[in-house]
């Protein structure tokens, strides 16, 4: 036996001793190969090398672009000289007219508009631009910038171009549209005045014999024509007259969109992992100015930083960007600085670089990947150990083998018998386990039992009534949280075991239907749900522990996501409904006291959501719903019942003053709040708010909730951004806004209405022109077309309004032209809504149906709505596929009269009968038709006068030089076709002879 005891002993020693030898020779020769061999430092300066080339390469392509294409204006400067000498000669004047002479300048800038065209195709650029240097009122100078945000495409009429500065009159000679943001004239902010005034003021600081124009030539860093306008940097260059008299700048831009898609940035690494920061440093390098950047990790690094401060590295052009970055990494960067100035030029000091961007993370990668491969190789090495040790000990381990074998065939329901294999302590543990055996029979079956009742894995234990300790198993510890983790199942002291019990369920079930489910609080940590499976055999209790808490949560989930707003974390709409049924039910008037339901509306939610995109909105409507907490400290149930709709009902109030009070505070709240909006402006958060009584206005919910609705959609139509009470006079006025939905709905789904015609003559002759067609609703509760527009804009329905009036007044054209009622030439004035205009299929269905009539239509746009930019486009790119013309209704009256006559550039504009009515005795209007009048006729608009009532003003229009007439004295609509009294035909041609030939 002994001598056994020392083989055994033996053979475990030399075991150790050969799985220690070989882990220790594979660690010293990974350590020699990979931190002496250098392979790690050449890879990393592989890395570097290559960034450092890719930047080299990109910066090669951008500095030849900006050297010899973008800022070649040489031939453009010569244009532009010989159209001014042109100018000068045909004027006699010298050189120094140009710095005073404002209209000698205007015309300046016409005759090189066409250059500038031509140079800002020639170049290949975003912008090009004259500036001429004869300051007027407020500095503001003469000159003409033009844009082309996408220089690729090209359009022989000038339609893909914009103007941002110069006459209307020269965007209408080159048939090129005025930004959004256009001014006649320059005004130079400050900080964005660097183009114009760096290389006017470096030529004009050198002498005169010295001036020559490309010496002074300046790229300028990032800047704006306005603060709404798009970035951009410019190339400029001065303006010298050939006796070296300095009188403007000549140059092109690129806008900072387009300087980031020329750089390339996932050429610096895979998975987009890199960025480009080009840039102006005048410190010799160590910090730069943003000029533009491309590759979302920059925005990730830096957000958005105007300035990047450098630190050099041990490699060459490689600089470190870590110290002001939001990462953790190390930021590498390749710096390549462009040449774009040559040597003793007034500029040489300002130096542009392009650098490479990419994070340690990814650069390193490979290196880090190298790394990786040690630490695999060392596993790999340890796991071979442990190999070449199992194969030592395989034939030691037989035996035992056996033994296993024997306990896995063996019933385990009966008391087990093993074979003795003559090693003592085996032999010894063999007989153990048969005594052991004995015991764990007879508990195995009830065990089974209670695995059974769960069918999935679960915690079980088992006592006797009177017992000292308790059977827990393996499973129960973890499933109950205890501290323990024995390695099989365990007994615990009696006491204990019931005391820990205790303190799980003495905290009572779940809730209704769940009185044996319990939650396990965590600290830190995710709460846990057990279920507990109790059962009695005699003096024998049984119990199981399962884990329900997927389950629980899963159904708390469902339980939210049905009764709160995602977004908002407020009730939504079912459960607000369901709250207040709850505190209506079964109680009389007077029993909730003094109160109130709030309904709210957010202003400006589409209007943040169209110019800012719908995570913003999202942050707004957070924001508000945020300030709504403030009830949570109130008798209170508050809820978002739709997109922008919001309900606070608040309760057992002691007077409608306390009430007030307490909306009073929240309003004032709304009133403190703010969101960011993406481009850094700060936005106050607006509602607007109906409130009705309870229950002097109504005792129950729904009606309350209609006129709180009523009182909510009163004031959004008057005054936005406040809280109206219900008025019962007012909604006695308005009524239809509430009674008149079905109505609507029957009016537009039954195409309820008829088509009056009104004549529109010319003013030369008393000729038709055309017939406004206009709508007659046949609805006798919505006669009024104010009630009616005012309803269909309450409940949406503009759309569909807008689609009933296109296809009813075509059809009621094509009726009367093909039944000979109308000339085929006379037009047909469509009135069409400012915010409104049919779909792609409509439009498709429209022009399938009266193709042959769209020609003669003229779209009068409604002044009286605010228009939408993106629709009116639309309603004029129809005009111009149909042939037809634009007319805006009802000029002065609407929303920013004169802006939208700029915008829309109309064929027609339509004086409203507010300024038509008494013209004659009244000399404010006359003056105000006057400039309308001067300004039609430059631009080639027709001014047309509606509302014409009496012979005075007849007299009056025609002298004051209309181009159309149309109202009740020429004739009033008629569902057939009605005639111009010949009277009133002569009359006109009368009046036109008198004042007009």
């Amino acid at each position: 036996m002994e001598r056994r005891k020392q083989r055994s002993r033996t053979t475990f020693r030399r075991m150790l001793a050969l799985l220690l030898a070989v882990l220790l020779i594979q660690l010293l020769i990974y350590l020699i190969v990979f931190f002496k061999g250098g392979i790690l430092e050449q890879t990393e300066d592989n890395a570097f090398y290559i960034l450092s080339e890719r930047t080299a390469n990109r910066k090669v392509y951008l500095e030849n672009d900006m050297v010899s294409r973008w800022s070649n204006l040489a031939e453009g400067e010569s244009e532009v000289l010989t159209a001014v000498s042109a100018v000068l000669e045909r004027h006699g004047v010298g050189i120094e007219a140009l710095m005073t002479d404002q209209a000698l300048c205007q015309e300046v800038v016409a005759s090189t508009a066409d250059d500038i065209v031509s140079m800002l195709r020639r170049n290949g650029v975003t912008g090009a631009f004259l500036v001429l240097d004869c300051p007027g009122e407020n500095e503001a100078r003469p000159g003409v910038y033009i844009r082309d945000y996408d220089p690729a495409s090209f359009s022989a009429d000038n339609k893909d171009l914009l103007m941002e500065r110069g006459l209307p009159e020269m965007g209408r000679i080159l048939g090129i549209t005025m930004d959004s943001y256009w001014s006649a004239l320059y005004r130079f902010r400050e900080e964005d005045a660097a183009f114009f005034h760096e290389p006017v003021d470096a030529a004009r600081s050198a002498p005169v014999r010295d001036r020559k124009s490309q010496y002074f030539g300046h790229w300028s860093g990032r800047f704006s024509l306005s603060e709404s306008d798009r970035p951009v940097a410019a190339y400029s260059i001065p303006l010298i007259w050939e006796d070296g008299t300095v009188f403007g700048v000549l140059g092109v831009d690129l806008t900072v969109d387009y300087l980031a898609e020329q750089l390339k940035y996932d050429e610096l690494g895979e998975e987009r992992s890199g960025a480009y920061f080009l840039g102006i440093s005048r410190d010799g390098g160590a910090t730069y100015e943003t000029v533009c950047t491309s590759g979302p990790n920059f925005r990730a690094y830096f957000g958005q930083a105007d300035t990047l401060a450098v630190e050099a590295g041990r490699h060459e052009n490689i600089v470190t960007l870590g110290s002001d970055s939001y990462t953790d990494s190390t930021i590498y960067g390749a710096v390549q600085r462009l040449k774009l100035y040559n040597t003793n030029t007034p500029f040489e000091g300002e130096v542009w670089a392009l650098i490479g961007i990419i994070s340690g993370e990814h650069l390193l990668s490979f290196s880090h990947q190298i790394r990786s491969m040690l630490l695999v190789s060392t596993l790999v090495s340890l796991l071979l150990g442990l190999v070449l040790t199992i194969l030592a000990t395989k034939n030691f381990t037989k035996p035992i083998a056996d033994l296993v074998d024997d306990l896995q065939r063996s019933d385990p329901d009966k008391p087990i018998r093993l074979r003795r294999i003559n090693i003592t302590e085996i032999d010894a543990l063999t007989g153990a386990v048969e005594d052991l055996s004995n015991a764990a029979a007879e508990s195995a079956s009830r065990i089974s039992k209670i695995v059974a009742m769960s069918h999935i894995p679960i915690g079980v234990c088992e006592y006797k009534k009177g017992g000292d300790r308790a059977f827990c198993s393996r499973n129960l510890f973890t499933v109950l949280d205890w501290p323990e983790r024995p390695e099989g199942d365990a007994y615990l002291p009696r006491e204990e075991f019931d005391r820990r019990i205790e303190e799980i369920t003495r905290r009572g079930g779940a809730g209704p239907g769940e009185e044996q489910v319990f939650r396990l609080s965590r600290e830190g940590g995710r709460d846990r749900w057990v279920q507990l499976f109790y059962r009695e055999e005699g003096e024998t209790v049984l119990s199981a522990f399962l884990d329900v808490t997927d389950d629980v949560e899963a159904k708390r989930k469902i339980e939210y996501e049905r009764d709160f707003d995602i977004l908002t974390d407020l009730y939504n709409r079912r459960a607000f409904d369901e709250h207040m049924d709850n505190l209506f039910n079964g109680r009389g008037p007077g029993a909730l006291k003094v109160a109130a339901l709030l309904m709210l509306d957010l202003d400006n939610l589409k209007y943040v959501n169209d110019g800012y995109g719908h995570d913003s909105g999202d942050r707004y409507i957070q924001a508000f719903a945020h300030c709504l907490e403030y009830f949570y400290g109130c008798r209170s149930v508050v809820g978002r019942r739709s997109g922008d709709e919001f309900n606070v009902f608040l309760y057992g109030y002691e007077s409608r003053e306390e009430l007030r009070k307490n909306v009073a505070e929240f309003w004032t709240l709304v009133g403190e709040t703010h969101i960011t909006l993406p481009t850094g402006e700060q936005m106050r958060v607006r509602a607007s708010g109906g409130l009705a009584w309870y229950p002097d206005d109504a005792d129950n919910y729904a009606q309350l909730l209609r006129l709180a609705d009523f009182a909510m959609y009163s004031i959004k139509h008057t005054v936005k951004g406040s809280i109206q009470e219900f008025s019962r006079e007012e909604y006695g006025r308005k009524s239809i806004l509430i009674q008149g939905q079905d109505a609507l709905n029957q009016l537009i789904d039954g195409r309820m209405v008829r088509y009056a015609v009104q004549p529109v003559v010319s003013a030369r002759d008393g000729a038709v022109y055309g017939y406004e067609f206009l709508m007659r609703p046949t609805l006798k509760q919505l006669s009024s077309l104010q009630d009616l527009f005012l309803l269909a804009k309450a409940q949406s329905k503009l759309l569909q309004l807008e689609e009933l009036t296109w296809f009813e007044a075509m059809d009621a054209f094509a009726r009367l032209t093909r039944c000979g009622a109308l000339g085929g030439e006379e037009r047909a004035f469509i009135n069409s809504i400012g915010n409104q205009y049919l779909t792609s299929d409509d439009e498709k269905r429209l022009e399938r149906k009266y193709g042959d009539l769209l020609s003669r239509v003229v779209i009068e746009i409604t002044e009286n709505e605010e228009t939408s930019a993106e629709l009116t486009e639309r309603k004029k790119a129809a005009a111009a596929a149909w042939g037809a013309q634009i007319a805006l209704d009802d000029f002065g009256t609407g929303f920013n009269s004169e802006r939208i006559l700029v915008d829309i550039a109309p064929d027609i504009v339509k004086v409203d009968i507010s300024i038509v009515r008494e013209i004659n005795l009244n000399p404010n209007r006359q003056a105000l038709l006057r400039n309308l009048i001067g300004y039609a006729r430059e631009r080639g608009i027709m001014v047309l006068a509606e509302g014409v009532e009496t012979r005075e003003e007849l007299e009056t229009l025609i002298a004051m030089g209309v181009d159309y007439l149309q109202g009740f004295y020429l004739a009033r609509p008629d569902f057939g076709v009605p005639k111009v009294p010949m009277g009133v035909v002569e009359e006109i041609g009368k009046f036109y002879r008198k004042y007009r030939t």
